[in-house]
C-alpha cells in the first residue's frame, strides 16, 4: 500500500511540475518587456524616441494585439519602426493582410511608421508591403526619406530583406546633407556594409535573441547566425555607427520562447553632451 502510494505522489508532483513548468513558459511568451537604449548624436537637436517592433510572426497579444498598440502609445514615440517577419510561416499559402493591416492602422494613429520586409516574408513580398502601403506606413526599400521632430531631421533609410533583394546592401542611400542617418534592416549579420554605407543608427532583428536560451546568457544559437553568434541582441559599435537589434515579438520554428521575451525595443535619439 505504501508502495503505491509513494508512487501516487510522485505522478502527482511530476504533473504539478510539468504543468508549472509549462505555465511559466505561457507566461514568458506573453508578457511584454520594455528594452530601452539611448543614442547620443551630435546630429541631435531635439529628442527623439523611436519605437521598434520587430519579428511578430502574427502574434497577437490581447484581441487584435490591442496590450501591443496600448503599450506602444503609452512610450509616446515620435516614429515607429517595423523591422520585418511579419508573416508566421514562410511556406503560408497566403498572407494574413488582415493581420498586418491592423497592426499597420493602429500603429500610423499613433506616430509615423516606417517598415521593412524580413526573410519570412519572402514568399509575398509585395503582398505584404502593399497591406502596410493601404494604411499609411512608409515602405523603404533603399531610397531615403526625411522626417522632421521638432528641431531634429532625421534621414530614413530602410532596405528588403536578401531572400527578397540579394542586391539590397547596394541600394542604401541616405541621400545629401548632415541628418541623422536611420537605417532600418533585418538582419544585424552586415552591420560592417551598415556602418560603411554611413549609417548612425540601424535597428535590426531577426535573431529573436536566441528564442530559447539559458537565464541570464545572450543567444546560444540562430538560424543564420551559427552557435555563440556575434549579434545577439542590444546595443553594439562599430567605427562611428550603433546598431540596435530587437529580440522581437513572435516565434518561429519552435511555436514559444524561453528566457527571450517578447520585446518593444525604445530607443532614445539624444544631444551629445559636452565631452562625449
Amino acid at each position: 500500500m505504501k508502495k503505491h502510494g509513494g508512487r501516487i505522489l510522485f505522478f502527482l508532483f511530476a504533473a504539478f511540475f510539468a504543468v508549472n513548468i509549462w505555465v511559466f513558459i505561457l507566461g514568458q511568451n506573453e508578457v511584454l518587456n520594455i528594452a530601452e537604449f539611448e543614442v547620443q548624436s551630435k546630429k541631435i537637436s531635439d529628442p527623439v524616441t523611436i519605437v521598434q517592433l520587430s519579428d511578430l510572426h502574427e502574434k497577437s497579444f490581447g484581441p487584435d494585439n490591442a496590450s501591443l498598440f496600448a503599450a506602444v502609445r503609452s512610450l509616446k514615440p515620435d516614429l515607429i519602426a517595423i523591422t520585418g517577419d511579419i508573416i508566421y510561416n514562410s511556406y503560408t499559402d497566403s498572407p494574413n493582410l488582415a493581420y498586418m493591416e491592423n497592426l499597420a492602422k493602429n500603429c500610423v494613429e499613433i506616430a509615423p511608421t516606417f517598415f521593412v520586409t524580413g526573410n519570412h516574408d519572402r514568399y509575398h513580398p509585395q503582398a505584404v508591403k502593399e497591406a502596410f502601403s493601404r494604411q499609411g506606413v512608409t515602405v523603404l526599400e533603399g531610397t531615403a526619406t526625411s522626417l522632421s521632430v521638432r528641431n531634429t531631421t532625421l534621414s530614413i533609410s530602410g532596405i528588403d530583406d536578401p531572400d527578397i533583394d540579394p542586391d539590397s546592401l547596394a541600394k542604401i542611400d541616405f541621400g545629401g546633407g548632415e541628418q541623422f542617418r536611420l537605417l532600418l534592416a533585418h538582419r544585424p549579420g552586415a552591420f560592417e556594409e551598415y556602418a560603411r554605407a554611413g549609417a548612425d543608427l540601424v535597428l535590426t532583428g531577426h535573431t529573436h535573441g536566441g528564442q530559447i536560451r539559458l537565464p541570464w546568457t545572450k543567444a546560444i544559437f540562430y538560424a543564420d547566425g551559427g552557435l555563440f553568434p556575434e549579434y545577439s541582441d542590444g546595443l553594439y559599435t562599430r567605427d562611428n555607427s550603433t546598431m540596435i537589434i530587437s529580440m522581437g515579438l513572435g516565434s518561429s520554428v519552435i511555436p514559444f520562447r524561453l528566457f527571450a521575451q517578447p520585446e518593444i525595443t525604445v530607443t532614445r535619439l539624444l544631444p551629445a553632451t559636452a565631452g562625449s
